[in-house]
């Protein structure tokens, strides 16, 4: 390499190395460093700290709120994920089809994306989960159906699986148009061919469709378990009760740990332990790490070209 493009590289990269290293690899270590000690307060300086090792660590998986909260996120993985996926391609398969009014029905689909979730959380909870007016219980009550309009749908009993429909609602969109994306790219030529030789729709979907988006199916996977690794503001707001153990995951469990608001015996407490936040954060990375390279692994190496 000639010295003057090697020094173009470095005036160029050298940028980039420092913001990095700077804006991420210092946290992170100082995250991991945090774990290991007894922090009470985010801001506390650094000579207040108490060193306990691993006791963070093994507190925190002895606690039955986190066990739960981690029960819920992988619930929200698995059950919403096969849902959100199933559906989505469902339905970017028919769009994609040419459904009557196709670009309609995909701008609805899409819609509850674009809203944030803060105003989409108000209006499941407002008016769709309401026990009084909301939209089920009048479908229900209209069709006869008095015990499935008395269901009480943001009560503890409930309000996991009302958040999680509500997710999975607001997820579809996205993926949606990925898949058509992905599916216009395809070329006609080889459904044409495949129909002559008496492939029905659904051999041509799972034999040349899915093979050929299954690189685009395993970036929305990748992007699915991140965000349910980082679930939190649904959480949050969904419940009235801070940390509802009904619908707390991890993410909103490291926030009361650092901030200050945890569930004691159904009520809000303030105490902190910043240390024990922190080793959830580790944990947290380590559980993303170990999901990306079980994709990596579970999803084919075949290359198709389109």
């Amino acid at each position: 390499m000639k010295k003057g493009l090697r020094r173009m590289y470095i005036a160029f990269l050298s940028p980039v190395v420092i913001a990095f290293l700077v804006a991420y690899l210092y946290p992170v270590l100082r995250t991991v460093q945090m774990s290991f000690f007894k922090v009470s307060d985010i801001s506390a300086a650094r000579e207040t700290w108490e060193f306990v090792g691993l006791f963070n660590y093994m507190d925190l998986f002895s606690r039955q709120l986190f066990r739960v909260s981690f029960r819920n996120m992988i619930l929200i993985f698995l059950v919403g994920g096969i849902f959100v996926f199933s559906i989505s391609l469902f339905f970017a398969w028919v769009l994609h089809k040419g459904m009557f009014m196709s670009n309609f029905w995909r701008n609805v689909i899409y819609l509850p994306t674009v809203i944030t979730p803060v105003a989409m959380i108000t209006v499941w909870t407002q008016y769709v989960y309401n026990n009084r007016y909301g939209l089920l219980k009048t479908i229900f009550d209209a069709l006869g159906l008095e015990k499935l309009a008395n269901i009480p749908w943001t009560s503890t009993q409930y309000a996991f699986w009302s958040m999680l429909i509500a997710f999975v609602f607001c997820s579809i969109g996205g993926n949606l148009l990925v898949y058509m994306a992905a599916m216009k790219k395809v070329p006609e030529e080889l459904y044409e061919a495949a129909f002559i030789d008496g492939a029905t729709e659904g051999k041509a979907f799972f034999k040349i469709t899915l093979p050929l988006i299954m690189d685009n199916i395993k970036t929305q996977v990748t992007f699915w378990v991140i965000g349910c690794i980082g679930f939190f503001l649904w959480s949050r707001v969904f419940s009235v009760v801070p940390s509802d153990p009904t619908t707390i995951t991890p993410a909103s469990y490291m926030y009361d740990q650092i901030f200050g608001t945890s569930i004691s015996a159904n009520a809000v407490a303030g105490s902190t332990n910043v240390g024990m936040g922190a080793a959830i954060g580790v944990v947290l990375c380590i559980v993303t790490v170990i999901a990306l390279a079980v994709i990596n692994a579970a999803f084919p190496k075949e290359k198709y070209e389109i």
